[in-house]
Parts: structure tokens; C-alpha cells; sequence
């Protein structure tokens, strides 16, 4: 990940459009009986800014897989002019377990757009928690298989670029196999899908999100029930119960604003603003 270095006015007008999609998104949900949480970096701002960490450039939202589905279901059904859904079903070489709520017309796109079929408009990332087995060697299984199919599907559709050179070395030589031996991404899409969807009828008392950027992050169900009302820029936003656990988890000592040389941003290689310029 890299530090994008936006003007004032760009990065401005770039969360106010985000804001624009997270308010949409939060609608849908509660229109509909769904519950979503703010997460990750989204999650910290609200807590530590009462919004955007000042030099993030994304929203990412967490929901329960059952709520999760009911939110595809729904956009799937809604003839929309302004909003588009994409998810790892909508497009064959999409290489992510999680769907984007993206504003069409315009673009938000990464190093690695150029290897795809897709284009990504500015967006808010909508994650999803999974639930795990509660027997503790299942869920140890369960938890890897379903890590080393998201690493696999990234791999099969791009090669890396400005990556430490073995990780590079490795993961493209895997592409270069996987390319050759023609296995689809649907086929590690299919795969991952089985094995996190197991569950989905069980009482489990754990869930992960699987697609997280270090580690696969698993949680109580009671970490994020019920949510906490918190500020986000001008709303009122949902973010889990325990959000200091989950929080530490993902960032250690979270209230401490990190040196220069440790933030990260998405930094598109094309950042286009469409009719909203």
C-alpha cells in the first residue's frame, strides 16, 4: 500500500462523494432491517476524528454475511442510474471476496487496472463476516483454506508490481502457472464461497473477514452487537460494540497518530470525478 499525496480540494471532493455513496448505502440498510458497521480505517476515524482519518481516501463497511446477501439481492433487483453493485459474481476477473458500492460515472482505479476487464468507480468497500465452525480445528481449517483461495484468486488475475522483490518473484510465478494451466478465477471464487458459507446456518459464536489486508481478523459475534451510535463527518453511524478490540486488533495502539512514512491510502492511478466535477 502507498501514501497518495491529493491537493486539499481533490481529496475534498473525493470523500464528499464517498460520503455521498455511504449515505445511500446506509439507507438501503435501514430501510431494509439490515445491519452494517463501519470498519477498518472507517471505523478509526470515527473514533479517533469523528470521520475521515485526514489522509484516507476510502470507506470500508462491514455486515453480517445473512444481511450481506439480502443487501446484493436487493441492488440486484433496483434499476438504478446512479449506483452499481459490483461483487465477485458480477464479473469474471473481479479478484475480491467483498463487493464495492460504486458511483457510475466515474473512476477510482488502482496500479493494477490495466490487467482487468472491470473499471472501479468511487466506491465504499462492503466487507463481510463470515461465520466460523465452533469446533476449533474446523475453524482452524476452514479459516486457512479459505486464505490461501483469496491469496490464489489475486495471483490468477494480476502480477504483482513494486512488491518486495521474493513476494513478487513468488506471486507471479504462481499467475504464471495458474495462466497456464488455465484455471479460472470463478474456480477459486466457487471454492472460497463453499468453504466460507459452510457455517452459514449454524449458531456460530465466531465470524472473520477474510479479505482483511494482514491477517484474516475473527470476532465474537458479540464484539459487534449490538452497535454503537458514533459521529462520522455529518452522520450517525453504526460501528461495532467492542470496537476497542477489534480496533487494537487491527492496529495496536489506535488512538496514536502514526508517523508519516506509516500511513497508507489506495492511491489510484486514476482518480475521475465524471459529472461531479
Amino acid at each position: 500500500m502507498k501514501l497518495s499525496k491529493y491537493d486539499e480540494k481533490t481529496l475534498k471532493k473525493l470523500k464528499k462523494l464517498e460520503l455521498m455513496v455511504l449515505k445511500e448505502f446506509i439507507s438501503i440498510c435501514e430501510a431494509n432491517d439490515l445491519e452494517y458497521f463501519l470498519y477498518g480505517g472507517s471505523a478509526l476515524g470515527a473514533v479517533r476524528h469523528n470521520g475521515f482519518i485526514p489522509w484516507d481516501d476510502d470507506i470500508d463497511v462491514i455486515m453480517f454475511q445473512k444481511d450481506y446477501e439480502k443487501f446484493i439481492k436487493i441492488m440486484e433487483k433496483r434499476d438504478d442510474d446512479k449506483y452499481e453493485l459490483i461483487t465477485p459474481d458480477t464479473c469474471p476477473d473481479y479478484f475480491f471476496l467483498f463487493s464495492k458500492l460504486m458511483l457510475k460515472g466515474t473512476r477510482f482505479e488502482e496500479w493494477w487496472i490495466d490487467q482487468v476487464d472491470f473499471h472501479i468507480g468511487i466506491n465504499i468497500d462492503i466487507f463481510v463476516l463470515n461465520n466460523l465452525s465452533n469446533n476449533k480445528i474446523k475453524r482452524f481449517f476452514q479459516v486457512k483454506r479459505a486464505r490461501l483461495l483469496d491469496k490464489l484468486l489475486t495471483m490468477d488475475v494480476i502480477k504483482l508490481e513494486d512488491y518486495p522483490k521474493l513476494t513478487e518473484a513468488i506471486a507471479n510465478s504462481v499467475h504464471g502457472i495458474l495462466n497456464f494451466l488455465h484455471i479460472k478465477p470463478d474456480y477459486f471464487k466457487k471454492k472460497a464461497k463453499a468453504i466460507l458459507t459452510k457455517y452459514a446456518n449454524e449458531d456460530s459464536k465466531l465470524v472473520c473477514d477474510i479479505s482483511a489486508l494482514n491477517h484474516p481478523q475473527i470476532y465474537f459475534k458479540d464484539d459487534y452487537l449490538p452497535p454503537k451510535k458514533v459521529k462520522f463527518e455529518d452522520l450517525e453511524v453504526n460501528i461495532p460494540n467492542n470496537y476497542d478490540r477489534i480496533l487494537k486488533d487491527i492496529y495496536g495502539d489506535y488512538m496514536k497518530i502514526p508517523p508519516e512514512e506509516e500511513r497508507y491510502n489506495h492511491a489510484p492511478q486514476i482518480l475521475d470525478f465524471g459529472p461531479y466535477k
